[in-house]
């Protein structure tokens, strides 16, 4: 599957047959369960509807997915395709099929979660749903921590913007 942040050099022969067998594997697995087009992922639709509530005071990302994952990484608007396959460590082949889009678009933050040093779930997120304020840290932020406090800031006229961070 796919490694995240795993630097160690692929060893050759059989090891390496079964590793491109498993990537391509992943690529399979994450076309059925993950949101690869252009469009706002279902986690991002399920915390649009929390963040929605106003009396909501966090999101627990933790009971919206169904998929394994202890980490989870985000990517701000207009982070390219290739800055994106770089970090998850997917060949040129592979990152057009796991990452649909040129660029992450000017309303959505891409999501990334992973286990271990596998690649899960990747799907886009709508800054509509609230903009998370992560810090991009090498390890991502656990699943331990992945409860976001929900902050609403006035805008000055009648709209808010909804900020998600870690409490």
């Amino acid at each position: 599957m796919f490694r995240v942040l795993d630097l160690a050099k692929p060893r050759l022969g059989t090891r390496r047959l079964t590793s491109m067998v498993t990537g391509l594997s992943a690529v399979l697995l994450l076309m059925a369960c993950s949101e690869f087009g252009a469009g706002t992922g279902q986690i991002s639709q399920r915390i649009g509807e929390i963040t929605r509530d106003p009396s909501a005071q966090q999101v627990d990302l933790a009971k919206l997915t169904s998929f394994g994952w202890d980490r989870v990484y985000h990517f701000e608007p207009g982070s390219t395709r290739e800055a994106i396959c770089d970090f998850i460590h997917a060949g040129r082949n592979v990152c057009g099929r796991v990452i649909r889009y040129p660029a992450v678009p000017a309303d959505h933050q891409a999501l990334v979660f992973a286990l271990g040093p596998q690649l899960t779930h990747v799907e886009l997120h709508a800054l509509a749903h609230g903009r998370m304020e992560l810090k991009q840290e090498a390890g991502g932020l656990p699943k331990s921590r992945a409860t976001l406090r929900i902050r609403r800031l006035s805008l000055g006229t009648a709209q808010e913007q909804i900020v998600l961070e870690p409490q």
